[in-house]
């Protein structure tokens, strides 16, 4: 059952007044969307060595910390509110992990935070909002799909990979990598108009 707005804004209310499960709801409902930002945020050679499930896990105990601090009412203010605190953290792993010396290429983690950095300059807060609502909405419903089809959908559309790359890394046919994405895209299509009405 998707939870509407109304609920998140109830639930958003309890857990700044300190309930712990409307919290334990409230950040259970968006760790989809915090997983895939994550993965969409590392490259290949930092998601071998950054689990994107323990950056959500950071994201979730830093957010818990700082729920009395969050002053908005609606459930576009808390994925805005939620996006920052997790983009903070992703960058400060990055950071972390490039002064440790264990990767060599460093310049390509810098080049992609300044991507980042310049796309979220470039749109207004309100619109950042409104990708928030929606990318969270495409998260959870990604979530919902079979494992294979949900794996090849995020390399198609989040990484940007080529049939051919998809059928290599997820050992399969080419035919048999279109076929995944396509049945995964309908089901997606299927999901997300369902959730608008």
């Amino acid at each position: 059952m998707e939870a509407t707005p109304t609920i998140v804004a109830d639930l958003v209310y309890r857990a700044r007044s300190g309930d712990a499960e409307a919290a334990g709801v409230l950040l259970e409902k968006y760790r989809p969307y915090l997983r895939i930002l994550a993965q969409r945020l590392l490259d290949q050679n930092l998601a071998a060595r950054l689990d994107a499930s323990d950056l959500v896990q950071q994201t979730c105990l830093s957010v818990l910390g700082r729920l009395p601090q969050f002053d908005g009412r609606e459930e576009g203010q808390f994925i805005a509110w939620l996006r920052t605190i997790h983009e903070h953290n992703i960058q400060d792993a990055i950071r972390d992990h490039l002064k440790t010396g264990k990767r060599a290429a460093g310049r390509e983690i810098a080049l992609d935070t300044e991507q980042l950095a310049a796309q979220l300059r470039a749109s207004s807060p309100s619109q950042r909002v409104l990708v928030g609502e929606s990318a969270a909405r495409l998260a959870a419903a990604l979530q919902d799909l079979p494992d294979d089809q949900r794996e090849a959908v995020r390399l198609r559309y989040l990484e940007g990979r080529s049939l051919a790359e998809i059928a290599e890394r997820m050992n399969r046919t080419s035919v048999a990598a279109a076929g995944l994405v396509k049945r995964g895209l309908i089901q997606l299509r299927k999901t997300m108009q369902e959730d608008a009405q």
